[in-house]
């Protein structure tokens, strides 16, 4: 059953370290994008995810993969998986994930081209250091699916147990088949297009071969959802259906996506089921999904013989700026641990120039209260704590105030503000000369917001605006905010984890500075701050 050994030697490209993060995951080089294949396996936790080892940008994908014993010192192992099959080619070895069976280590992806996507295995008999494909792959193909999938968007494989059977639940848009579909992505291809120039003109050379695709400003045929598939043997895959009926529970524009639901995953809380979930092109709504691409926590019940899922309720799960495709790891301990690519799609990030991108966030515990999933910072985070500086009711008069000790851009701040007649208050954070980045909640509005418009060097992206973000939150005398720096990023847990906002910004090395602000009146400061030190 299993073929060749996934061997190769790379050469690694030199690097600028200027950004590089004290403790968060980032690409040691290249590019870097999904986290994928999160499992506890061997006694460390692996994290593997979408690399492309020879350039700073998206390229034909491959598997890196880096282990830990705490989540935040990470070991970098051997790339675990290289595009060498022909039906690897052009896009290459995508995202998927990972299950033990047998004490052996299966990574199951998918291997995509531009007019099918099908599922592959791979597996690692050295305690899961390298990784040899099978034979008889690709093992769910296209071909398989019902004629509502579409065969071009079917990926991102989720494989795991239950009640004596494995499931595998994916990502794909279900289509109209008597309309017309996009066949996949175009590459290195000429348009013929009109434009308000008297003439233009084409000699080739030759004659031209290829297909002819008709285009039109008509929106995709079909929509985005997640299906569900199950086997007894992880080789003979029996189709269930579409987890997402659009007559129950998401309105009409969960279904307006001309995109996938990405990177799917599931978890289980007793007797509530929780699908995590990336969907493409989510119209904006207010204050949330202001990214191109957004991810959601799916609250409710998964009926494993039909593949269909009741929704109770569903959240975004971080307001922030960077944050795609979380996925999951199950603990031997019992904790849900979420880790998630800390960039965006569509993006410009000044690490490129250093020749690396690509970023995770801080490992994060899942809980679920009242129908809604809370991430808190991994516990371990806190055997890394130095230099612990305190204030307790500081009152502070529309003024911002810096306070002796708590300054830096590698450290755990915790800060709860009482806004007494103030209308706002917050934090200002690698502040130095004329940069700052600001996180304000306004009691009246009840929003937290993240301000990078004056971070450092100027981000940009294909939203309109990349620099402002806002959360929606209660309308409260009092908020606690927690706010993670890690030289180019930030990362603010509100209220216990009710809510978090995560971004990069780019500030210059001596900017540190932390303080404290109230807008329109008085109000109360207590905070903590520890340094974090990684050696």
């Amino acid at each position: 059953m299993k073929g060749h050994r996934c061997t190769m030697e790379f050469k690694k490209l030199e690097v600028n370290t200027r950004y590089k993060q004290a403790y968060h995951a980032d690409v040691s080089a290249g590019w870097s994008n999904d986290p994928n294949g999160m499992i506890y396996y061997n006694g460390k936790a692996h994290l593997f995810f979408q690399h492309y080892p020879h350039q700073a940008s998206w390229g034909t994908m491959h598997w890196g993969h880096y282990v830990t014993d705490d989540f935040i010192k990470w070991e970098e192992l051997p790339i675990a998986l290289v595009p060498d099959e022909n039906y690897e080619q052009i896009c290459g070895c995508c995202s998927g994930n990972a299950i033990e069976i047998d004490g052996e280590l299966y990574l199951m992806y998918t291997a995509a081209q531009p007019d099918r996507q099908r599922q592959c295995f791979a597996i690692s008999t050295d305690g899961g250091v390298t990784f040899s494909k099978v034979k008889n792959n690709p093992i769910l193909r296209s071909e398989q699916l019902s004629d509502e999938v579409a065969k071009s968007d079917f990926r991102d494989p989720k494989p795991f147990r239950r009640g004596g059977w494995f499931y595998c639940l994916a990502g794909t848009r279900i289509v109209d088949p008597n309309k017309p579909q996009p066949e996949g992505e175009m590459y290195s291809t000429y348009l013929r297009y009109i434009s308000g120039a008297p003439s233009m003109s084409f000699d080739p050379d030759g004659t031209i071969s290829g297909k002819v695709s008709e285009f039109t400003v008509e929106p995709a045929n079909g929509y985005g959802n997640m299906i569900l598939f199950r086997s007894r043997d992880l080789y003979h895959w029996e189709y269930l259906g579409k987890l997402i009926e659009k007559t129950e529970g998401f309105s009409e524009e969960y279904f307006k996506l001309n995109g996938v639901y990405e990177c799917p995953d599931y978890l289980n809380f007793g007797d509530t089921d929780v699908i995590l979930a990336s969907p493409q092109n989510l119209p904006k709504d207010g204050n949330n999904y202001e990214n191109i691409h957004s991810s959601l926590a799916i609250i409710g019940k998964l009926d494993f013989e039909t593949g269909h899922f009741e929704i109770r309720n569903f959240q975004e799960l971080d307001a922030g700026f960077d944050f795609y495709a979380p996925q999951n790891l199950h603990m031997p301990d019992g904790r849900n641990i979420m880790i998630a690519w800390k960039e965006m799609w569509d993006r410009s990030y000044p690490t490129q120039e250093d020749n690396w991108a690509g970023s995770y966030t801080l490992p994060r515990e899942l809980t679920l209260k009242d129908g809604r999933v809370y991430q808190a910072p991994v516990r371990e985070i806190e055997k890394y704590h130095a230099n612990k500086v305190e204030v307790s009711n500081l009152v502070i008069r529309d003024e911002s105030v810096p306070v002796p000790g708590i300054e830096g851009n590698k450290i755990d701040l915790k800060v709860r503000f009482r806004l007494k007649d103030a209308s706002a208050a917050g934090i200002r954070f690698y502040k130095g000369g004329e940069h700052e980045t600001i996180v304000r909640y306004d009691r009246q509005a009840g929003c937290v917001t993240m301000d990078r418009t004056n971070s450092g060097i100027p981000l940009r992206g294909k939203e309109d605006d990349v620099n402002v973000r806002t959360c929606d939150v209660e309308k409260t005398d009092e908020i606690e905010l927690r706010v993670f720096l890690d030289v180019c990023s930030a990362e603010v847990f509100i209220n216990d984890g009710r809510y978090t906002i995560t971004g990069n910004m780019y500030p210059d090395p001596d900017d540190i500075g932390v303080e404290f602000f109230a807008e329109g009146g008085e109000a109360a400061v207590s905070a903590v701050k520890y340094d974090i030190v990684v050696e």
